[in-house]
């Protein structure tokens, strides 16, 4: 911990003890919570769906300050940042996910902020603030909520305004010299129109050592939200969310792990002769530092119209992200692996949905038009050294010397454009007092075109390019692969034939839902659910080595299907202290997409599989001054087969990212009507973050600790100290395995322990 933040920290316990006291009402954080997971207002314990809710006021109560301290309290859920923090996150939800850190390809799991579906994975950096809740459900959700929904979603809400004058701030000063804001002002303008403004701002020095170099992994981020709601007429309102953040850090980075030929670590150099063995995971050499920059803007209009009998929505929205993204790949004193991505997303969408009810029935029907273009592209420089050249190309020894030289420079370029439309019904039917029965379909087609081009560059340097001497000896490598030299490309467009139908997809698809309630008795729920999902098939971007035998064949890949079957309980039990929830599920998929990486290339594939498991919560109020929660996960799954370019045929392995088990607790006492301490914890059992299920990919068992301090000075003031991963637990997050090509694999590792003080001030 640094001399700045412990002199701005002692500063601010100081003032803060010098406030006298006063008594405030002390209140159990884990209340009842109104959900919208059929896209109406319902009660948790009385909806027919697998839901885990937090409130805005829990989320800062409990400290949960982002979407990995979420993801811990959540059975089921993983929530990584396998490329950096800010940057794709991997959501995985009872063991399916899609770990494709490429811009273009969205994942099982749906996003939504505010209603809208979020397209680009890179702009949820900016959600987790003045939030009215979170909602993530489990199981295909398309029927209602559409595309990509196949595994479940997760909803952040945003607290909208009020016509009282209210308004927050939160301070945090933490290790690494962290300074992190959050604030939020509301009330109305005129008697009809009512305003809210939050901002958000993270700032932290990065906490991985780079001992050549800049620390890498630090934050510099700040986040808007401007909403407007105007009260046309008593049954009339709109609702303008204007929004956006920006980050420009330092490049997040990987951890130097040599290999051996995939059966294990080695205590070997890697392909370069590079060793980073002190056993540090977070400190390396870094030759270079690297760039992250995000950009987030959007709007959207939401248009309310209600009736004694109905109510009419109209949601309208627009989004744009923008990244550049350059890392340090291969993790040593030189310059080896130098990618750069860069990306522009830009979506538009279109909900209209108009539900009704009568003393017996719940309904309601809506369209979804959504289009989307995303515009990008990798440049990828590899050097070698001299001697190794010499390998590769069969040259006589020396021809290129001791130095390392540029061997080839990849430059892929794409644009991909997607247009949706889907329309959909649900009916909620009341059979008699204790059985309820749900239907629901939805009839959705998807367009998606690619123009794709892979090359390598004009760079004169490069050897694959200049051909220093006859093509036989250099270009054609003495691995029977020939390298065409400069302008060496795929062009995905209308104007090469040769491609054929490779750049369209057209995908048109009925999915549904049936569920049966049955209500013993007014604090128990029993559901069943048979569910079908879809997510429509999609191209393969970003890398792709065309001089490894891959053919424009291995672009595109072809749509997953689901069928899922959920048997749930929902019980509130010892007037009300005990919550007790808990669903079996069983997922049969057809042509599922799993990611695979192979050399320089990362495939798509697809592949049935399986996916069996059940998840529990368990919350237990034993004393006024006590909360409980408790939360598991089992999970079984399998992928039938997968073929992985360079290893070959790979069956019944595991989901990535899908641990066996899970537990996740959280207890918390109120000590005094001032005081509260809080611990919780996170176990993840062993997974693997590769398809082929590779022991280098393989990570153990671990369990992460939290500890939280809090004193309420005032009704309005709350100071707290926390500390973050006590236990200073060393786990990854991600790892990418590129043992068969250069002896090392990348891992990421989660946060150190972190350590810090908030203050929280409402006033109105």
């Amino acid at each position: 911990m640094n001399n700045n933040y412990n002199k701005l920290s002692i500063a601010v316990m100081a003032a803060l003890t010098t406030i006298v006291p006063v008594k405030v009402k002390a209140e159990q954080v884990l209340e009842t919570i109104t959900v919208t997971s059929s896209k109406r207002p319902q009660s948790l314990q009385e909806t027919n769906i697998a839901v885990t809710a937090f409130s805005g006021d829990t989320l800062q109560e409990l400290n949960l300050t982002n979407s990995t301290d979420i993801s811990a309290q959540t059975p089921g859920l993983t929530i990584g940042t396998p490329v950096g923090e800010g940057n794709n996150p991997s959501i995985s939800l009872r063991g399916v996910g899609l770990n494709d850190f490429n811009d273009n390809n969205e994942g099982p799991i749906a996003v939504y902020r505010d209603e809208v579906y979020q397209s680009a994975m890179p702009g949820l950096t900016f959600q987790l603030f003045d939030l009215e809740r979170v909602e993530v459900l489990r199981g295909p959700q398309g029927t209602l909520y559409g595309r990509n929904a196949t595994g479940g979603l997760v909803h952040f809400i945003s607290k909208k305004p009020t016509k009282e004058f209210e308004g927050m701030l939160d301070v945090t000063l933490a290790e690494y010299n962290q300074i992190k804001t959050e604030g939020a002002i509301s009330g109305s303008l005129t008697d009809t129109i009512m305003a809210r403004l939050s901002v958000a701002t993270n700032n932290h020095d990065g906490y991985v050592e780079n001992r050549i170099g800049k620390d890498g992994n630090e934050a510099d981020s700040y986040a808007y939200r401007l909403q407007v709601n105007f009260e046309l007429t008593d049954s009339f309102e709109a609702l303008v969310n204007i929004h956006g953040g920006k980050t420009d850090t330092v490049t997040p980075k990987y951890q130097h792990q040599a290999t051996d030929d995939g059966s294990g670590n080695a205590d070997v150099a890697d392909f370069y002769g590079y060793r980073d063995d002190d056993g540090d995971p977070w400190a390396g050499e870094y030759d270079r530092d690297g760039i992250l920059k995000i950009e987030s803007e959007g709007a959207s209009l939401k248009l309310s119209y209600s009736t004694d009998d109905y109510e009419f929505n109209s949601i309208t929205a627009i989004e744009q992200v923008d990244k550049v993204h350059q890392e340090e790949s291969d993790m040593g004193p030189f310059p080896a692996v130098i990618p750069q991505f860069a990306s522009e997303n830009d979506q538009f969408s279109q909900e209209f949905r108009l539900s009704g009810s009568t003393e017996s029935m719940q309904w309601i029907v809506g369209a979804f038009y959504f289009e989307n273009e995303v515009n990008g592209g990798l440049n990828l420089e590899m050097n070698f050294p001299g001697p190794v050249i010499d390998m590769f190309t069969g040259a006589p020894s020396g021809t290129f010397g001791p130095d390392m030289l540029e061997f080839f420079n990849y430059d892929i370029d794409y644009l991909q454009e997607t247009e949706s439309v889907g329309v959909f019904g649900q009916i909620e039917m009341k059979l008699n007092d204790q059985f309820n029965l749900t239907v629901g379909a939805r009839y959705s087609t998807e367009e998606r075109t690619m123009t794709y081009q892979n090359k390598t560059t004009d760079s004169p340097d490069a050897v694959v390019n200049s051909c220093l001497i006859p093509a036989g000896d250099v270009c054609g490598m003495g691995l029977g692969v020939d390298f065409p030299g400069t302008n060496y490309f795929f062009d995905f467009s209308d104007n090469n034939p040769a491609v054929g139908d490779l750049n369209e997809i057209d995908n048109d698809n009925i999915s549904g839902r049936i569920s049966l309630d049955y209500t013993p008795s007014e604090d128990v729920l029993v559901f069943l659910n048979v569910a079908t999902g879809f997510k429509s098939g999609g191209f393969n971007g970003g890398f792709l080595d065309f001089t490894d035998g891959v053919t424009e064949a291995d672009v595109p890949f072809e749509p997953e299907e689901l069928l899922s079957y959920e048997l749930g309980i929902k019980s509130t039990l010892a007037d009300g202290d005990i919550r007790l929830n808990a669903t079996l599920f069983y997922y049969d998929y057809k042509d599922y997409q799993a990611l695979s990486i192979s050399g320089l290339s990362q495939f798509i594939n697809n592949s049935d599989a399986t996916v069996s498991g059940t998840d529990i919560e368990f919350i237990w109020l034993p004393g006024e001054n006590w909360d409980i929660n408790l939360g598991a996960s089992f999970i079984n799954s399998e992928v039938d087969e997968v073929i992985v370019r360079g290893v070959g045929s790979v069956k019944n392995s595991e989901m990535v990212q899908a641990p066996n088990f899970s537990l996740n607790g959280l207890i918390r006492y109120q000590a005094t009507e001032q005081l509260s301490m809080q611990v919780d914890f996170n176990h993840v059992g062993e997974q693997y973050f590769d398809i082929t299920n590779s022991d280098v990919s393989k990570e153990e068992a671990y369990t992460v600790f939290n500890a939280r301090v809090g004193y309420a000075i005032s009704e309005n003031l709350t100071v707290s100290a926390f500390i973050k991963n006590l236990t200073e637990e060393e786990y990854r997050v991600y790892n990418f395995d590129f043992t068969a090509m250069t002896g090392y694999a990348q891992n990421f590792y989660g946060k150190p322990r972190w350590a810090g003080v908030s203050v929280h001030y409402s006033f109105e």
